[in-house]
Parts: C-alpha cells; sequence; structure tokens
C-alpha cells in the first residue's frame, strides 16, 4: 500500500480552501493584496477573505514584505511597522488602527481579600513585547510577585488551575493570570475577569488605547482605492463590533470550521463567543493620522522604541 504524506495533504488541502475562497462570488472582491497575522488582525479583515494572505509568524513571515514592495496592504503590529518605516525607510505609510488589545486581568480565586495589591502573585506573558509591556505599565509599581510565561499557549494550564510550575520542584498558587481573549473565553474564564486592558487605558490621561495591530499601505497604490478600502474597513468593523454574527456569516463563505481557522486563527464559533458579551479580540478602526499623537505616545512611551516618527510616516 502507497504510503500518504501527511504535510503534503495537509497542503493540498489547504490549498484546495484557499481556490474556493478565491472563486466564491458571494465574497468581496477588491483589486488589492493585503497580507495580515492571523488572529485579530486577520479577523478584521473578515470581509476581505478574497485576496487576503494570512500567515503563522509576523516576524519572519511579514514584516520582511515590507521590504518587497509586493503587497498594497500590509497588516502589522504598529511598533514593527513603523520600525521599518523610520529606520528601513521602506515604501509604506501607516494608516489605520483596527485591533486595541485582547488581555485582560484574571482572577484565579486564590487572593485572600480579592484585591490586587503588594505581594500578589501574577503570571504574564511575553515580556519583551506587547503584552508584557502593556502589563509592566498598568501594574509595575505595585509591588507584585510576578511570573513570566514565553506566550499565552503556556498561559492555559495556569488560567485552569491557579497555579505555575515554577520549575521541578517549585509550583506557586497564583493570585491573578494576565492573558489574552479567546483563550479566556475558551477556558471559561469570563466570569473571573478582574479588568480588561482596553477598558484601563480609556481612562488614562497619557494614552487612550492599546495600538496593537494596524494597516500599513504602499505609498505606490492609487489613493482612492486605499481610502475606498479604508472606508469599507472602517464599516466592517463597526458592524462586527456591534453585532458579531455579521463576521459568523461572512466566515461561512469560507468554508468548514478548520477551513475559517485555517485563514483566520479562529473559527466562526471561536470568534462569535468571545464578542458576543465584549469586544473581546479588541476590534476598532482609527485613522492613525488623526491619532498621531497618542500613537508615538504609546509607540515610544510605553513600548520604549526610541523612533523619530514624522507626519510623513503616516498616510493622509
Amino acid at each position: 500500500m502507497k504510503k500518504i504524506n501527511f504535510l503534503s495533504l495537509l497542503t493540498v488541502i489547504a490549498l484546495a480552501g484557499c481556490n474556493r475562497v478565491e472563486a466564491n462570488p458571494s465574497l468581496r472582491d477588491v483589486d488589492l493584496k493585503i497580507i495580515s497575522p492571523k488572529g485579530a488582525p486577520a479577523v478584521a479583515l473578515y470581509k476581505f477573505a478574497k485576496g487576503l494572505t494570512t500567515v503563522d509568524n509576523p516576524a519572519t513571515e511579514l514584516l520582511p514584505q515590507f521590504h518587497t514592495n509586493d503587497y498594497d496592504v500590509i497588516v502589522a503590529p504598529t511598533k514593527g511597522g513603523l520600525t521599518k518605516i523610520t529606520k528601513a525607510k521602506v515604501n509604506y505609510e501607516l494608516a489605520a488602527t483596527v485591533t486595541f488589545g485582547n488581555f485582560a486581568l484574571v482572577a484565579t480565586g486564590n487572593d485572600s481579600d480579592g484585591v490586587l495589591n503588594e505581594g500578589d502573585k501574577v503570571l504574564y506573558f511575553q515580556p519583551t513585547d506587547i503584552p508584557g509591556a502593556v502589563f509592566n505599565y498598568l501594574y509595575g509599581d505595585k509591588g507584585l510577585e510576578t511570573y513570566t510565561a514565553a506566550d499565552d499557549s503556556k498561559v492555559g494550564p495556569s488560567l485552569s488551575t491557579g497555579t505555575y510550575v515554577v520549575d521541578e520542584t517549585t509550583t506557586v498558587n497564583l493570585d491573578y493570570v494576565f492573558a489574552a481573549e479567546p483563550l479566556i473565553t475558551n477556558l471559561g474564564k469570563t466570569a473571573n475577569v478582574v479588568e480588561r486592558a482596553a477598558d484601563v487605558f480609556k481612562t488614562l490621561d497619557d494614552c487612550k488605547a492599546i495600538y496593537q495591530a494596524s494597516v500599513f499601505v504602499n505609498k505606490n497604490t492609487d489613493k482612492a482605492k486605499i481610502n475606498n478600502f479604508l472606508s469599507l474597513l472602517e464599516d466592517d468593523i463597526t458592524k462586527a463590533v456591534s453585532n458579531p454574527n455579521e463576521i459568523v456569516e461572512t466566515l461561512k463563505l469560507v468554508g468548514e470550521p478548520e477551513e475559517q481557522a485555517q485563514k483566520f486563527k479562529f473559527n466562526s464559533t471561536v470568534i462569535y463567543n468571545c464578542m458576543k458579551d465584549y469586544n473581546g479580540l479588541g476590534l476598532g478602526f482609527r485613522k492613525a493620522f488623526d491619532y498621531k499623537t497618542d500613537i508615538n505616545y504609546f509607540i515610544n512611551n510605553i513600548l520604549n522604541s526610541g523612533l523619530t516618527i514624522t507626519d510623513e510616516a503616516y498616510f493622509q
């Protein structure tokens, strides 16, 4: 009997799904090449599934695309894109931010007084990236006993058990976990959410939002096309936040749940559950030039990027 190469089979399935999306007349046609990381940024582009390339690793698969000039639109981490613009002088401009943080502080039930204060044990993730920077900006001065995980997948067991395995001989009881959606919803921990980082930022005086992923546009692409794309995108996101069924119905056109997850990282059920009561994925739309002062503060004072960001970095 002939052996079937499993990886080749997966590739065939993925290509078949991709071809089905491109051929679907019910999906929006747009004469633009778009690339995005999978996850919340891709979900923001749910109406643009046709013509949308999604990747797993922004650092190795997406950020290098700024140098190829092949894409009309690149959705990327805001800091990463602005770094390319200011330091590598790539041919792109920052047009809009579309995700504003999906992080939350979740109680484990181990804190005797139920109030976050000095000495409480907290686990957070990606200490050198946006989650770590946001956590330390909000809670770094509270005298907490903190532990770190490389990524949010390592946080799941601690959310479930309220413990963290430090090493082979040490396990600590955690009071709180700083985690991301949709992990919190998937594990049934929404009732344990103490506060969501996006909500806390809205109350701050110096920076009102977490500028997580943004739309960068090619300077060579027709400006009217870009403006039309941005107008459609803003309308899509506004509708999705108020009624997540908009995403559910559109993703049905993409294919079965497995195909949806292949394209967006999450299927429509996961997305709906995460957004039906609260905008857990942190979707939104802000034209970047209108919020350039806020963005510059976030990039340089919260992420400590040290970038010199001029108005030329922004699409106008």
